[in-house]
Parts: structure tokens; sequence; C-alpha cells
């Protein structure tokens, strides 16, 4: 027979340059990258086999009976486990996605087992082959090949559909998943009528590159801007050194790191982060390095360290700059460690838990040890984002409404609305909680949309004209305002319902002001539609930009307020009259009393808020407090 070598000399380019750009990588430890790799090795064998033993087949009175059946036997068996490795690939794969119950292993390796005991047994029986004078021929059992190669292909087809209906793949994850399959079919087929082409190993060459490109490219695992590991690759690691027993973190985090990228400029910050990196690596070679953002770095390892002798050694280090071409960065860090085993819930947050305790001990300035404390906190904001996620879903948003009161007028002349959130399993939620997670996920963004257009519902039902109030205040989040149409959309839900935007004053907290092109351009929208605009919370950062936005009012944060009657700040006075000698009304908030009420009357705070009028109230309970109740506050002239 005449064979013809062209398609396996081209694979076997392929895979030399597959081979060097993957093995020249730095890789996690893990099953799914070990099996790529025996997959690559085994994908060599066969192919380097198939040509040699080919081409001694076609010369066959040139080379000794036993050298023949050496090249075929090593063919052979390179076929059946390479089938057998892209199977195991497939398979460590999927597990990486979530848990799901395994095929039996007898029943896995078992067909690759007895095949290669018929294959090494063929010099004997010839079962599978046979080489004689006349050359080699195919044995009475030859076909068992293609069925061993069939077996783990349909496994492979039956666990693509099992983790494409479980779990998520993004649309080229799911693509190759099903590709390098089909790819393998349409190979198996080829190869049984035109063997003498030697096709099936550029078939299964374009099934691995498929698999490469889709899950192997170093450009998933790594994190372009450090040069490190990214989080997302950290986790099946994770996954599977905690099933092995116990492992050690050590996570750093740098200090004011929005900061220092406001200082040092995003382009220098990256430099610093790559000789953080660099560092790192060289410092601790037995730990995989892993970048998980915002200045967030991670050693993970399966030994024991003395947690102190390397906090002291990456400590030491921080004191110095970090020095790389144009860069001059001083940068500080705080630090959070672990040791131990986790629950399986547990591994899927630990990056939110490490995220948390360096958070603390930023706060704290001193190392926090990971314990199971700040893994229930932890598992609770998870818990607080998935109970947002439903509400939204399900549009269950309450609002709520606190009552404004004038101090002009002597009468409540409005309302705050407010969300609130009540799930079947955590109850009611705090607001700090929702709002927190929903900033975290950018769900904050729906949320406002979907209490606006029930506060529109609420005024359909209740004039603001037969309530005997000026306005309702709705909140604007940060998140909302960096939206460029988040005006569009408030007007267009406010027509809809027939609501002037007039009934409505839109509170903005001070964070909200750096995004100044934005945020004015949907001020002036709504204003222009006649709503009023206030400042929410002043007293906690970007003050110095508070006079450059048309606002009616300003709201002065309740911790402020409570300082000045703690006498431990005395600036509320010069405060309020500096805002009113430009045209700005003031709300004071955290109104608890009557003392309080009437002194910041005094002052000449046009609006008060707090508990000593009310709490936020349902909206049946606050249509009951105005018809029933009538605050009682000095004014200017008692």
């Amino acid at each position: 027979m005449i064979y013809h070598y062209e398609f396996a000399l081209a694979s076997a380019v392929v895979l030399i340059l597959l081979c060097i750009l993957s093995l020249r990588r730095v890789y996690l430890p893990i099953r799914r990258n070990f099996f790529f790799r025996a997959l690559l090795g085994a994908e060599g064998l066969t192919l380097v086999f198939d040509i040699v033993s080919s081409e001694m087949d076609a010369h066959h009175l040139l080379f000794p009976s036993g050298l023949l059946y050496a090249v075929n036997t090593a063919f052979f068996l390179g076929f059946i486990w390479r089938s057998f490795l892209d199977f195991s690939y497939i398979e460590a794969l999927v597990h990486e996605r979530g848990r799901f119950s395994r095929f039996p292993r007898w029943l896995v390796e078992l067909p690759a087992i007895l095949t290669s005991i018929l294959i090494l047994s063929s010099p004997l029986t010839g079962l599978v082959f046979s080489i004689d004078a006349q050359g080699y021929h195919s044995g009475l059992l030859y076909r068992i090949i293609y069925a061993n190669a069939y077996f783990y292909l349909l496994l492979m087809m039956l666990l693509s559909y099992i983790g494409l209906r479980r779990f998520s793949w993004n649309p080229v994850e799911k693509a190759s998943l099903i590709g390098a399959w089909a790819v393998l079919v349409v190979g198996y087929i080829v190869r049984m009528y035109a063997a003498p082409y030697l096709v099936m190993n550029s078939f299964y060459m374009l099934a691995i590159l498929i698999q490469y490109f889709a899950f192997q490219n170093s450009d998933i695992f790594i994190d372009r801007k450090t040069g490190a590991l990214n989080y997302a690759t950290a986790t099946p690691y994770l996954r599977e050194i905690n099933q092995r027993g116990s492992f050690s973190v050590i996570a750093i985090g740098l200090n004011d790191y929005t900061e220092g990228n406001a200082l040092y400029g995003e382009q220098q910050m990256a430099k610093g982060l790559r000789a953080i990196v660099h560092y790192l690596k060289a410092a601790f070679p037995d730990c995989q390095v892993i970048y998980a953002a915002a200045g967030r770095f991670l050693l993970i390892t399966t030994k024991k360290y003395d947690f102190s002798k390397i906090h002291d050694e990456i400590e030491a280090r921080m004191q110095a700059p970090w020095i790389d071409t144009h860069a001059h960065l001083y940068l500080t860090a705080s630090y959070a460690m672990f040791r131990g085993h986790l629950h399986q819930e547990e591994v899927e947050q630990f990056f939110d838990y490490t995220a948390m305790a360096l958070q603390r001990t930023e706060q704290q300035h001193d190392v926090v040890i990971m314990e199971q404390s700040l893994f229930q906190q932890a598992r609770l904001k998870t818990k607080v984002r998935q109970a947002v996620d439903r509400a939204i879903e399900n549009r269950t948003v309450q609002i709520y409404l606190q009552p404004l009161y004038g101090t002009q007028e002597r009468r409540i002349i409005g309302a705050e609305v407010l969300a609130r959130i009540y799930d079947e399993k955590l109850g009611l939620i705090r607001p700090d909680f929702f709002i927190t997670a929903a900033e975290r996920s950018g769900t904050i963004t729906q949320i406002g949309e979907q209490v606006f257009e029930k506060t529109c519902l609420f005024l359909n039902e209740h004039p603001l004209q037969e309530l005997g109030l000026k306005r309702l205040n709705v909140n604007l989040s940060p998140i909302q305002c960096r939206d460029i149409h988040m005006a569009e959309r408030i007007c267009r839900i406010a027509q809809h319902h027939h609501i002037p935007l007039r009934s409505f004053c839109f509170e903005i907290t001070e964070s909200a002001l750096s995004y100044e092109a934005r945020l004015q351009q949907n001020i002036d929208m709504l204003m222009a539609q006649g709503a009023t605009s206030s400042l929410d919370d002043f007293g906690t950062g970007y003050s110095n930009r508070v006079l450059k936005f048309p606002f009616e009012d300003v709201k002065l944060d309740m911790t402020f307020v409570r300082v000045y009657f703690d006498h431990t700040n005395k600036l509320l006075p010069a405060i309020i009259d500096g805002f009113q000698s430009f045209g700005v009304q003031i709300t004071a908030e955290g109104v608890e009393n009557k003392q309080m009420a009437d002194t910041l009357t005094k002052l000449g705070c046009r609006i008060l808020q707090g508990f000593y009028f009310a709490k936020p109230l349902p909206l049946d309970d606050f249509l009951h407090y105005l018809k029933t109740t009538t605050p009682t506050v000095s004014s200017t002239i008692d």
C-alpha cells in the first residue's frame, strides 16, 4: 500500500508550534492542564509512529518483524490512549464548572485497558494485527480500535451535553465543546475509508486547536496588566487543592489603590503592579501568584508557611519604592492570612472573603486571619446579592416614604422615597446591605428605575395636591449618574404614567459629583422638564464641586449634624450661612428630638428630616400619618 504523508507532516508542524506555545507557559497544576499536556504528548506519539509504522510496513522486507510489531504497537497504543486522554480533559473541564456525578472509573478506564491488552498480545495472537512475510495484516478484532475510539467519543458527547445543560459557558466555549467532537466524528469516518492518507492526525490536531484557543490560551488565564494569573483561573485551582486537604493563602492589598491610580496615573500604577508580581514570583517560587483586581494579590500554596516571616519579608520590601522605567512608586499594603480547609460553597466565594479581610485589615492597621466569622459575613453578602437579583426580576422592590418637614410652612411638605427589599429567605434586608450589594453588581440602576416607576404609580392614585405635599424626593445613585441615558429613561417613565417631573426633587450624593460631564447633562435634562435637584449627604466628599451644579437644596449628612449637637464640631452654623449666601436651601437629616428640630430651625434650615417626625413608612402608613399627625417645632420667631 502506498501511503500519503502530506496531512501528517502538516499536522506535525502545527503540533510542534502548539507545544512551543503551550509548554512554555506557566499554568496552574490542575487536572485539566495535566490532561491537556498529556493529550499533546499522546498526539505526538501517535503522529510519529503513524508515519514511521506506515513507512516501515510499506517496506517490511527491510525490517525485522520484531521492530515492525513494536512500531505498530506504539501507534495503536497512542491511538486509543489519545482518545482516553481527550475524554479525561473534557471531564476535568466540565468538573471545573460545578459538581456532577462522574462516570464510574471502571467504566471509563476498562475499554482502554482491555484494548491495550489485546494490542500487546497481538504478536502472539494476531487478534488486532499481525506481520508475516507478506507484511502487515489487520486481525480479527482490528475494528476494536475504532470501537474504543467511538466509545470515548460518545462519552465526550454525553459529557458535553451534561456540561452545557447544567453550567454556564460563553458562546465560544459552547461552540468549542461541540466543535471538537464534531471534527472527530468526521475524522474517524474519513480514517476508515481513506486509510492511506493518514488524515486522522489532522482532524485530531484541529480538535486540539479548537480546545486550546477556547480553554487553554494563556490570554484567558493571564492578567494582562500584571502578568500574574487572574482570579478566574484560581477558582478551579482552589477547588482542586481544597479537595486534597489544607492550603495556605497570603492576601496582599494595596492601601488607597484608587487614590494611587489618581496620583500616579493608571499607566504608572500598572508598572508598579507588574513590579510587585515580578518580586512575588521570584521571592516565593512555591506559590501561585494571583492578581484579584483592585490592587489585591494572592499567594496560594499547599505548603505550610510561617505567616509572620512572610509578612515581615514582604512588608520590608514595601518600604522601598517600586522602580521601573519612568516609574518610582511608593506604596503601602495590608495583609490577610488563611490556612485550612474550606467547605465547598466557601471555595466559590473565597475571593469575596479575601476582599473583605483586606478591607478590614486596612481599617484596623493589623494583619487579619481569615476565620469562619469572616466567611459568614461574606456568605451573607452573597445571599443579599441573590435576594436583590430576585427582587429586581420579580419586581418586588418596595417604596417607603419618610416625611420632610418645612420649617417655614410649619408642616409636612414632602417625603423622601426610599427603597426597601423584603425577601422570603432573609426577611427585611437592611438598606445599607442591599444598596451596597446592588452598587457593586451594577443593578442599582434597575432598582432606581423600579423605585421611580412605583413612585409614579403611587402619585397616580394619590396626587401631591390631594396629599398637601409639594414634592417627593427620589435618590439617584452615583452609578445611575454615570449613565448618560439615565435622565432620558426617567423622563420616559414619568411621561408613560402622566406624572410631571416638577413633582420630583432628585437627590444626588456627593460622590456622584466626580462624573461632572455626565451628571451635568442628566441634571440639565431633568431640570428642563421641571424637576429640581438636591445634593444629598453633604460632608462626605467632593465638597469643592458643589457650587458647579444648580442644586436648589443641600442636605446635610446626619453624622455632620450630630457632631454639632455632640459639641465636637461647631462648623454647622457657618456652613448653613455660607450656602444661604448663595441662595441654596438647607435640609438637615438625622433630626431625633424636638431640641434638635428647634435649634436647626433657628439656624436657618429650610427642611428637616428624621425619626423625630417619622421613620420611613410603608405607603399606607404614610397616608395615615399625613391624616393624623401634626409635628411640633418652634419657629424662628418663637
